[in-house]
């Protein structure tokens, strides 16, 4: 556990590196800093916090185990299609944060941090971890 937290506090460092107005996305082609944010352990934080062992979140009960969606309930995470942005890891990170107030899809919001209270660094790492998840076809 140590671990993982050591990687959500180098997580945001490297998202702070990167300078004012960049996204921690941008920082993923800057060489180490951006390595950072990807790093297994930040990763596997992230795993943790979707699948509810961390954090008290609970993306997991509406979008599913394996981040497939639930029909009316939640989106697939795993697919090329975004239904409220571009599914960049910036865009990511501000709908985590966010919420999404009126879904597309959904019969029912996405409450901000999915209703959990996520730190910064939580944040960061789940959606670290739900970009990797997304197809690029």
């Amino acid at each position: 556990m140590k671990a993982l937290m050591a990687a959500a506090v180098g997580l945001t460092a490297a998202w702070m590196a990167a300078g004012p107005g960049s996204s921690p996305a941008a920082t993923s082609s800057a060489g180490a800093a951006g390595d950072t944010v990807f790093a297994p352990a930040v990763l596997a934080l992230g795993d943790s916090i979707f699948h509810g062992r961390v954090a008290g979140a609970i993306c997991f009960t509406c979008h599913g185990p394996a981040a497939k969606g639930l029909p009316g309930l939640a989106p697939d995470l795993t697919d090329a299609k975004w239904l409220h942005g571009d599914g960049s890891y910036a865009f990511i990170v501000k709908t985590v944060t966010a919420g999404v107030p009126k879904p597309k899809e959904a019969i029912a919001p996405m409450l901000p941090m999915g209703g959990a209270k996520l730190s910064v660094d939580q944040v960061h790492a789940v959606a670290a971890y739900v970009y990797s998840l997304r197809s690029t076809k």
